[in-house]
């Protein structure tokens, strides 16, 4: 990967919003909450699923490089790169959706908000991730922790 994609990209983060806001709006959903940190960004946005049901969504878009550098300049520069790598993200998801290749909920489960065991609304992944490690216990030599890959039963004659 290009670890100077995005890097200079001129669209201001005011476009891109526009731009996911569109994306989003096809499908029911109804608020959206843009946050912006020097070298990430969170968005928020809740989905009416049915008539007067939402689901609260989250997604903290972290790329693995960044433009950020510190003054003022660098700060805007990383803004619009974030929301711009954000809105492609977005887009290539939606655009599989569409299309039939998976479902919305299927695709953004990973981020649907969820209480945790102390009433806090996390991603639903972050509890995932808990709660597995808690079930895989300490590290051991198994690298697979007793679990096998499936294989296709053996034929007759190899038997």
């Amino acid at each position: 990967m290009d670890k100077r994609a995005y890097t200079n990209t001129p669209v201001p983060v005011e476009k891109s919003h526009g731009q996911i806001r569109q994306l989003l709006a096809k499908h029911s959903v109804k608020a959206i909450r843009f946050t912006s940190f020097p070298s990430y960004a969170l968005l928020e946005y809740v989905r009416e699923v049915q008539k007067g049901q939402f689901i609260p969504y989250q997604i903290q878009i972290v790329p693995k490089f960044s433009s950020y550098k510190s003054g003022a300049g660098g700060v805007d520069q990383a803004e619009k790169q974030v929301w711009r790598v954000a809105y492609w993200w977005l887009k290539s998801k939606l655009e599989a959706i569409e299309y039939g290749l998976v479902e919305f909920a299927q695709e953004f489960l990973p981020y649907m908000l969820l209480q945790d065991s102390e009433g806090r609304s996390v991603p639903a992944a972050q509890i995932f991730f808990a709660r597995l490690a808690n079930a895989l216990g300490p590290p051991t030599d198994d690298p697979f922790g007793g679990l096998r890959p499936a294989l296709p039963p053996k034929r007759d004659e190899e038997a």
